[in-house]
């Protein structure tokens, strides 16, 4: 199984409004005089300007395209060998973004966002659809937690600032015990076998979808 807190399935930086954009790209500008020491020791010009050109501009989806020709990343299909650089912008944000791959999920993956979560809230919803056609997708949206945040204060932590545990540590570890479960009930009563890689799509796909319905019930 798998368990994915936040992901926004869609990313697009230049698409980020104010002052939200203005916020993350001043991090990233941060980052960059932080490891100072690293970049003034690079000699390409052009990559000199590239960053140069980021240090100026305002936004997060700015830099994102001033910087992306520069980026190293690894290639998206096998055998996934390490190359530098995206075309632009838009491509750097097409390769970072999950949707596309979503349908092709073989086991139960648990997605998890808040709906104030002001990053991922919405380019979450917009492809939703990917995940809701996938019957071994578990979408879990709660009303509040922020950005990775689903913090708890128990009455009896006993801690004088309200400091808890993280509710999805809780959410996701039943989610794995689940799992774990079912998988070890079916192994005992020998349905994993040979046979299995023998059968038609469709059985395959209703395998997936009892799954479903058995974690749903156990949760």
């Amino acid at each position: 199984g798998g368990i994915s807190l936040g992901n926004p399935l869609q990313i697009h930086s230049g698409n980020m409004g104010f002052p939200w954009a203005q916020i993350l790209g001043m991090g990233v500008k941060k980052m960059i005089m932080l490891n100072w020491n690293v970049f003034r020791h690079i000699t390409s010009a052009d990559h000199r300007r590239a960053i140069k050109e980021a240090l100026l501009a305002p936004t997060i989806g700015q830099i994102d395209c001033a910087l992306a020709p520069y980026m190293i990343r690894n290639n998206p299909e096998y055998p996934f060998e390490v190359r530098v650089g995206y075309e632009d912008g838009e491509a750097y944000w097409n390769d970072a973004s999950s949707y596309k791959y979503v349908p092709f999920v073989s086991v139960p993956l648990l997605k998890v966002t808040a709906q104030d979560d002001f990053l991922v809230s919405g380019p979450s919803l917009r492809k939703m659809s990917h995940c809701m056609e996938n019957p071994n997708v578990f979408v879990v949206k709660t009303k509040c937690g922020g950005h990775l945040g689903w913090q708890e204060a128990p009455p009896d932590t006993g801690n004088a600032f309200g400091f808890g545990t993280s509710w999805a540590d809780t959410a996701t570890t039943e989610f794995i015990a689940t799992v774990i479960k079912l998988r070890n009930e079916k192994r005992v009563k020998g349905e994993e076998s040979v046979a299995k890689s023998r059968r038609t799509t469709e059985d395959q796909l209703l395998d997936a979808m009892e799954d479903a319905k058995k974690i749903r019930s156990m949760l």
